[in-house]
């Protein structure tokens, strides 16, 4: 479990495809500091599992499953990515309840400028419409945000400064496409009701 606030971007430095899908190393700091082989990492809201560290290099595994429907199927040596380590009981809940188990890809179709922050419209999919409400939150490559505005074709978030500075967002270009969680108490309510 995760919140959504994203503590480091780690470069991948290594990537070995195998015979059930990939391999790849992510360096970081501070990400390193207590990390453990078996603790799970959100890396561009994807929950990985450590499998082997060493100095400041950690590695993970990615099935073909998870290659299907993440944009780690682009990742490529020299790819930046969002890390956050898993919630402690101990720890604050700035976002929201994040799994690390995404849902879709969506694509980013515009961004308007603002003097610092910026507007980030994506595609509105049929699949997810249900659970994107104004006012809620949504898990974008591993960021817990507020949807701002919710049309027909698109939702909208609002960045903050912080947000582009700390994260892989400043890179961002119209036309990528970005993992997308949904938030899950949405789905428990849609499953108790059995709608």
């Amino acid at each position: 479990m995760f919140t959504g606030l994203v503590e480091e971007v780690g470069i991948i430095t290594n990537h070995i495809n195998t015979k059930d899908g990939i391999e790849i190393e992510i360096n970081s700091d501070i990400i390193m500091e207590d990390l453990k082989v078996n603790d799970s990492i959100s890396c561009s809201g994807i929950c990985l599992t450590v499998t082997s560290i060493n100095d400041s290099n950690f590695k993970v595994q990615i099935v073909e499953e998870t290659l299907s429907r993440t944009t780690a199927r682009t990742w490529q040596v020299g790819t930046k990515i969002n890390l956050e380590r898993s919630l402690l009981p101990s720890s604050r809940m700035g976002g929201h309840f994040v799994q690390g188990h995404v849902d879709r890809v969506i694509k980013l179709i515009k961004i308007i400028p603002g003097q610092d922050s910026a507007v980030w419209h994506f595609a509105q999919t049929s699949d997810i419409d249900k659970y994107i409400v104004e006012k809620g939150s949504i898990c974008l490559d591993g960021i817990s945000l507020t949807i701002a505005l919710k049309e027909k074709e698109y939702f909208s978030v609002a960045l903050i400064p912080h947000t582009l500075s700390v994260t892989t967002w400043k890179q961002k270009k119209v036309g990528e496409l970005i993992n997308v969680e949904v938030d899950i108490m949405a789905k428990y309510m849609e499953s108790l009701l059995g709608v």
